[in-house]
């Protein structure tokens, strides 16, 4: 017997996002669908030109259908066209028309209003959604053109939600907007800045969205419940990535190749290791969060080649994050006989590191024979100091931080030094050591109750905002 597919049944809804050129209306789309490939975006005037459908699901059901439409670039000839309509129109009839049937007549005549080409194409997808979204951009002064935009738009009879673009450090011209929109009785507003993204905006929109669509509250509280799963998904499944680098980068061994020590063979090596591993961590995170190569070349990430341009052995990286470029005599790595790493790091002579492996039973002894070995011949192992460890997690943490809260319109520099908090968190020192003490780890990640622990204490420490450990 076939499987019988039930559709939804309730219709996507259809949502116009309108304003003038350059207001941000690409940009929005961008950062809700999290695609920064969608449409055109570019300081010219005028450059999205056609009407561009894309959707936003939950699960398999599409919920919203955003039209990006182009810009209005001369309202007010618009509107003194559509006043000199009307009253040719009552002119001639007892009963005056709608106002939507005023711009369905506008939009049956185009041929007769060549200059109102892309202007036509927004009013057709305003009659035909059921909300209008629109944009504007703060930044801007509150002229006249602004007051039209609304007032035809009114027009459509659809309900209109102002969405105020480009808030960052505008508060006063947003007070003015807010001013400007509730004479127009439009109260219901929303801040939502397409560069400096906060998540909360987003489900803001959706609520918003709900007041003015009561009979779609149901739908909308789905997608809510959805987006919000999905973006916990997202920045858990970052700050797991970051977990995963610290581990390999904690867990790091060589045997110096040197006769008397550790040779600069040995340093080069360790540092290629955690650079390559960095590198493929950051690439993670970009993917997770929908930021492609293209994306940080538009945005002018600080990235060349896959790679962060200020290197993670360089002593301004430690300084710029609090950290003490002092201590780092080998460049990054330290030296010590492969057991000391168990017991944290003391120097212990040979003898008495072998009976402290013996006093701590077989499972010790499996975990460091070779350590144990290379101590009884009297060789050294490298691995990544703690100032290498702690400046991945710092660095790393800021950038997923920077990422949760970045537009796909973004395009100005992430700069990772940025109002950083350089506290690690309390028992940072102690985590560190555990996974330095499990160097199987590594390669691969353990189903350990320890390793398990460990994975959520750090994946907490990332995603809150607290620092206390």
């Amino acid at each position: 017997m076939a499987e019988i597919k039930h559709e939804s049944s309730n219709p996507a809804i259809n949502v116009a996002v309108v304003g003038h050129t350059n207001a941000g209306k690409t940009s929005l789309i961008r950062t809700l669908l999290r695609d920064d490939q969608f449409g055109n975006i570019d300081d010219a005037a005028g450059t999205t030109r056609s009407v561009e459908k894309s959707v936003i699901f939950a699960g398999d059901d599409a919920v919203l259908n955003l039209f990006d439409t182009p810009g209005f670039e001369d309202s007010s000839a618009l509107l003194q066209a559509l006043d000199q309509m009307s009253a040719k129109d009552l002119s001639k009839t007892v009963d005056a028309k709608l106002p939507a049937d005023l711009l369905r007549s506008l939009i049956s005549h185009k041929d007769k209003f060549p200059d109102f080409e892309q202007e036509t194409k927004v009013l057709r997808q305003s009659l035909n959604s059921d909300v209008l979204l629109y944009i504007i951009d703060v930044r801007e002064p509150l002229l006249g053109k602004y007051s039209d935009e609304v007032e035809i738009l009114s027009k459509a009879g659809k309900p209109i939600l102002p969405v105020f673009n480009f808030i960052a450090g505008n508060s006063e011209s947003l007070m003015r907007w807010r001013e400007q929109m509730a004479r127009f009785n439009l109260h219901a507003a929303l801040e939502f800045d397409t560069v400096a993204f906060d998540f909360e905006a987003e489900k803001r929109l959706y609520q918003k969205l709900q007041s003015l669509l009561e009979r779609r509250y149901d739908t909308l509280q789905t997608l809510i419940d959805y987006r919000q799963e999905v973006w916990n998904n997202l920045v858990h499944a970052g700050a797991q990535r970051i977990f995963q680098l610290l581990t390999q980068v904690a867990c790091y061994r060589r045997e110096a190749s040197g006769k008397d020590g550790i040779s600069d063979a040995d340093v080069t090596s360790m540092q290629s290791f955690v650079r390559e591993a960095e590198k493929l961590a950051l690439r993670d995170l970009l993917t997770i969060f929908a930021f492609t190569q293209m994306d940080v070349d538009l945005q002018q990430l600080a990235v060349s080649d896959g790679q962060w341009e200020l290197d993670i052995f360089s002593p301004r990286a430690l300084k710029d994050f609090g950290l003490n470029a002092g201590a780092t005599a080998l460049k990054g790595a330290a030296a010590g006989a492969g057991i000391d790493l168990m017991v944290g790091g003391m120097s212990l002579g040979a003898a008495t590191m072998l009976g402290a492996a013996l006093g701590a039973g077989w499972a010790t002894l499996r975990r460091y024979q070779h350590e144990l070995v290379a101590a009884w011949q009297g060789h050294k192992w490298l691995c990544a100091d703690d100032g290498t460890v702690s400046l991945l997690y710092l660095r790393q943490g800021k950038l997923l931080r920077t990422l949760t809260h970045r537009g796909h319109a973004a395009q100005n520099n992430i700069q990772l030094s940025d109002n950083i908090e350089h506290a690690l968190p309390k028992r940072w020192h102690k985590v560190v050591t555990a996974l330095r003490q499990n160097p199987e780890w590594q390669h691969n990640p353990s189903s350990s109750l320890e390793y398990q622990q460990l994975q959520t204490e750090v994946i907490d420490w990332l995603t809150s905002d607290e620092k206390d450990g």
